[in-house]
């Protein structure tokens, strides 16, 4: 006899683990599926950004929720009542951020700033001027303009999942760990449960947060999903020592990311170069042999101190991405079917707020009341455009003041 449960959630990275959560906060009695161990794939690669600046409002709106109601809070949100430290914590750490823009696209900064007022963001427009005074060691001769969040910063996406499921299993969720689902069973145009190489489960719930295998998962219910698999290669270089405090930073004029990593480390990385269509297995990657030196070539142009620095360690992540490089949040195929996936190499800062709003979804699309006291309408952030009939209805997801592909 297969082992009963409310919903099952595939893939015990952040975004698995976040609707676990919510799921199991709502009184369902929740698996969590994982082929390897919690955090193993896109999310234990995870640069863990925390910051709100995109050109697509329904993003932002995705990351405030996020960090006003869980990162900002987490403790007293997610990670309270519990006896372990670690369990209780995310790991946020707010260094500010700053999006550096093209000067082509100053009209473009300033209406995805004011988009993001609007929604309520502590965000503004200031001058290169601005930005030299908050961070003395950085050149800024190559742009006039830049975002500047000072509440944003990084968290620990291992810590964060590791959260997430203990708090759901505080809340009676089953994590079961190197347990990979080989077939999806449906029913009258619904599904009832997945075999695994871990035995049968049942339940009329299922959510894929597969990560780079979603296409493949999905495939197991019938559902074609247009996604490939995306690798990206992240460095950790060493601190130079006389280097000052420096935000989290996503710079278009060079088209690099870096932040902090502690107190020793610099974490970096590129956004092009990442490869596409590899197989979705995460083991014995290696990154593409330029990396480096083009990462070193292009972070001296705005912090020339790096060169005194040197490489500590690279690791390569893998996610899915989508046509459009948003997420899919949304039912798909068989009745009781859920997708999260197609992430896109930023699926971190909003996994919070995401869980909790496809797990309304669900739970309005069921009308599953068990033990609730609402009628499961979406209350966090509306989800619909990221839904997956988009890609059949020729509606990818463009910003309002787009900025271009985030990948290149």
């Amino acid at each position: 006899m297969p082992q009963t449960f409310d919903a099952i959630v595939i893939g015990a990275g952040v975004m698995g683990a976040s609707i676990a959560f919510h799921l199991a906060e709502r009184g369902l009695k929740v698996a969590i599926l994982e082929r390897k161990v919690t955090a193993s794939g896109a999310t234990g690669h995870s640069s863990g950004l925390v910051r709100m600046h995109y050109d697509l409002a329904a993003e932002s709106e995705l990351t405030f929720a996020s960090y006003k109601n869980y990162f900002s809070n987490w403790k007293e949100r997610v990670g309270g009542g519990t006896s372990s430290p670690l369990s209780a914590s995310c790991g946020f750490m707010q260094t500010g951020f700053m999006q550096i823009a093209k000067r082509e696209h100053e009209d473009k900064l300033r209406g995805n700033v004011a988009n993001q007022q609007r929604i309520g963001i502590n965000t503004s427009v200031i001058s290169a001027d601005d930005v030299k005074k908050l961070v003395p060691d950085f050149l800024t001769d190559q742009f006039d303009f830049a975002a500047y969040e000072p509440d944003s910063g990084y968290a620990d996406a291992t810590l964060t999942t590791n959260s997430f499921i203990e708090a759901a299993k505080r809340n009676g969720a089953t994590l079961i760990q190197n347990c990979e689902v080989t077939a999806i069973h449906t029913s009258g145009g619904a599904v009832k449960g997945v075999s695994t190489t871990q035995g049968e489960f049942a339940a009329p719930i299922i959510v894929s947060a597969a990560g780079a295998w979603a296409k493949h998962v999905a495939k197991l219910a019938d559902v074609e999903v247009p996604l490939v698999t995306w690798t990206h290669d992240v460095a950790f270089l060493h601190r130079p020592p006389s280097l000052g405090k420096i935000p989290a930073v996503i710079d278009d004029t060079i088209n690099c990311y870096f932040r902090p990593e502690g107190s020793a480390l610099i974490l970096a990385a590129g956004e092009d170069e990442s490869l596409r269509g590899e197989a979705p297995d995460a083991e014995d990657q290696t990154p593409t042999p330029t990396f480096v030196e083009k990462l070193i070539d292009a972070l001296v142009q705005r912090i020339p101190k790096i060169e005194q620095s040197g490489l500590h360690s690279i690791h390569v992540g893998r996610d899915g991405i989508t046509p459009d490089q948003r997420a899919i949040y949304s039912a798909a195929g068989p009745d009781g079917f859920y997708l999260a996936c197609g992430l896109s190499g930023t699926g971190f800062k909003t996994s919070p707020a995401a869980g909790a709003s496809l797990v309304e979804l669900i739970l309005r699309h069921g009308e599953r009341q068990t033990n609730r006291q609402d009628d499961g309408s979406p209350k966090t952030v509306d989800i619909t455009p990221f839904r997956f009939s988009r890609f059949a209805e020729g509606k990818l997801l463009e910003g309002e003041y787009g900025y271009g592909n985030i990948w290149k």
